[in-house]
């Protein structure tokens, strides 16, 4: 089962948001595109590409959207977590306190 973070949670509603400002019905398909990464991520978890940045720690996944510049980043341990759905525009290790917080 796959786990949503409350703060990626809200990361992917003010996405949805500022795209369904941007032009009707665009909100709704920032959102199908996102259910479509879940639904992957949740049946192939380990199909996510590895984050590779320096001070990430090893574990971390993360699948790109394939037409909005978004990633669902994600964890497989201690349980199935999406812990962002970030922006390709946003500093890329902003989320990283957010691993702290997962517990068994």
């Amino acid at each position: 089962m796959l786990e949503v973070l409350e703060a990626a949670s809200l990361e992917l509603s003010e996405a949805s948001d500022w795209y369904e400002g941007c032009a009707t019905g665009l909100g709704d398909r920032f959102l199908e595109e996102i259910q479509r990464v879940f639904d992957f991520t949740a049946a192939h978890p380990a199909l996510g590409s590895p984050w590779l940045l320096k001070g990430v720690p090893q574990g971390v996944r993360h699948v790109p959207l394939s037409t909005f510049p978004y990633s669902v980043v994600y964890v497989l341990e201690p349980r199935l977590v999406v812990v962002a759905v970030a922006a390709g525009a946003q500093e890329p290790l902003y989320w990283i306190d957010r691993l702290d917080r997962l517990e068994s």
